[in-house]
């Protein structure tokens, strides 16, 4: 199997409007406990759904190997290394989001020439090595998906009536029915969610944070 090189810039996404019909927003306005979809709610459901569709395909440049490949170009001197610094301080860097949120102020800094900035990027990027090292290998499209429902599930939080509030099993399963409906909506193929819901459940639970 070749070396994997560093990831190419990504190329920006196609972002195409997304819009819900009325019978849509009634009968997400259902499961979430609503009379009528708020127009801010409708709006952030279209958003995140545009934004999923025009990722959901996720860059095949993007995987483990690659991504260790540029963390490990940052242990090294010279033209390497600058390439390496170079790619996480690009806005279109093609590492994974969370290490490029993780990287980019620090290899910032180091392009800056402050002190020490460039001792404390090699020691994240060594870290955070360590820590994909541990990770299973996974298919960018899959990774889409985990972060399109931790969107979904902050929306639920934000949208749902408090009558929905009850166990903690109860709430799982009106999120759930929330983002079936979404995808329902969307035409997100979701077969393997309505026969295993446990697996929609530990993606609705994907953490979004950065940092």
């Amino acid at each position: 199997m070749p070396r994997p090189y560093p990831p190419a810039p990504m190329l920006p996404p196609v972002v195409r409007s997304f819009s819900l019909t009325d019978a849509q927003k009634r009968d997400i306005a259902r499961v979430l406990g609503l009379v009528s979809l708020p127009q801010q709610v409708a709006d952030m459901i279209c958003e995140a759904t545009a934004a999923y569709k025009a990722t959901e395909a996720g860059s095949p440049d993007t995987t483990i190997g690659t991504i260790l490949a540029e963390l490990h170009e940052l242990t090294k001197k010279g033209r390497p290394y600058n390439q390496a610094a170079a790619r996480l301080v690009d806005d279109r860097s093609g590492v994974d989001y969370t290490t490029h949120g993780l990287l980019q102020p620090l290899a910032k800094a180091a392009q800056s020439g402050e002190p020490g900035a460039r001792e404390a990027l090699a020691a994240a990027a060594s870290a955070r090595a360590a820590e994909l090292h541990a990770h299973k290998r996974v298919l960018p499209p899959t990774e889409s998906l985990r972060f399109f429902c931790g969107v979904l599930r902050e929306i639920f939080k934000h949208a749902a009536a408090p009558s929905l509030a009850s166990t903690i099993d109860e709430a799982w399963h009106h999120c759930r029915q929330f983002a079936l409906e979404v995808f329902t909506a969307a035409a997100i193929d979701h077969a393997d969610f309505d026969a295993h819901p446990e697996r929609l459940t530990e993606y609705l639970g994907t953490d979004i944070t950065i940092g």
